[in-house]
């Protein structure tokens, strides 16, 4: 058995998972989900949820005695008159824990042994390569989208140039931590893709997505055909990756949300525009973050 510890937003977990399973599948043994995370009160991600049921995944949930082992007996409180057993002490790791000695992909991964405990960000396409097609098939929508997007899923796909462009603003914007090191990209970013798709496709539409859709339909006015995606539900946040996948091309922000948006494309056509350096001020080493094929733009 193999466990995966979800955290975060959608596009951290469908990483974590994907992860898991690659580890689980080279293992020929079950992933199961740790998602005790969303149930503490961290404070650390106000806009995270378990979000993973949204896709055709097999969901096993861990149990308790499955991650944690045994509690070790705490010899101190044998001599307190106030307790007629000692208390369990709660041990430190998981069993079989493993945290990423680094941001990069790492070989010595996939020598993990069974009953491994991952607990990592693990933002690197290398490490669930093996199981590119079956992740492909679990990340697959596990229901038809809402009948009030089916005319733009409609417009989208008949669009015969259609380019996603993904604003990430929320606590990129208001939470320090993040801020820091991750950083809202500039108005500059996308202008700049917007002149690269120009150069490379003439004439398209854009079919621009953010969490913070109002503000950027007043501060981005591109002069080309474009869409304001304003019909997806808060609750069903997994439709703008959907949506944003059906795009033929993609500017990404710096974000897994529209990663994956990107990843979810299967063309072989498709164009990729994503910012470097993903992260500010080199708090970690990058340079797996984004696929090869992938375009590289200054940010």
């Amino acid at each position: 058995m193999i466990v995966t510890r979800l955290f975060g937003g959608l596009g951290n977990q469908m990483f974590q998972y994907a992860a898991g399973l690659s580890l689980a599948q080279r293992r020929r043994t079950t992933l199961k989900l740790d998602v005790s995370w969303f149930r503490e009160e961290t404070g650390e991600a106000p806009h995270a949820s378990y979000g993973m049921n949204c896709f055709r995944i097999t969901e096993q949930f861990a149990t308790y005695d499955e991650i944690w082992p045994a509690p070790q007996q705490n010899v101190r409180n044998i001599l307190s008159p106030f307790r007629s057993k000692p208390a369990p002490v709660q041990p430190e790791k998981p069993k079989g824990w493993h945290t990423p000695p680094t941001f990069r992909f790492y070989p010595e991964f996939f020598e993990l042994p069974d009953d491994t405990y991952l607990d990592g960000h693990f933002q690197a396409e290398q490490f669930f390569a093996p199981v590119a097609g079956l992740l492909r098939l679990q990340f697959s929508f596990r229901y038809d989208p809402p009948p009030h997007l089916t005319p733009l899923v409609r417009e989208i796909e008949a669009c015969p140039r259609s380019v996603a462009m993904h604003f990430r603003r929320g606590d990129y914007a208001v939470d320090p931590r993040y801020s820091t090191q991750n950083g809202v990209l500039t108005l500059d970013y996308y202008e700049r893709a917007v002149d690269e798709f120009q150069e490379r496709l003439g004439d398209f539409t854009l079919y621009i997505f953010s969490d913070d859709i109002e503000a950027i339909a007043q501060e981005f006015r591109p002069s080309i055909p474009h869409h304001f995606v304003k019909e997806v539900q808060p609750w069903h946040s997994f439709d703008e990756i959907r949506l944003m996948s059906l795009c033929e091309h993609i500017v990404m922000a710096n974000s897994t949300f529209s990663w994956w948006a990107a990843w979810l494309n299967s063309s072989p056509e498709k164009i990729v525009i994503a910012p470097a350096p993903w992260f500010l001020g080199g708090i970690h080493n990058d340079s797996d973050v984004i696929p090869a094929s992938w375009l590289k733009l200054a940010r």
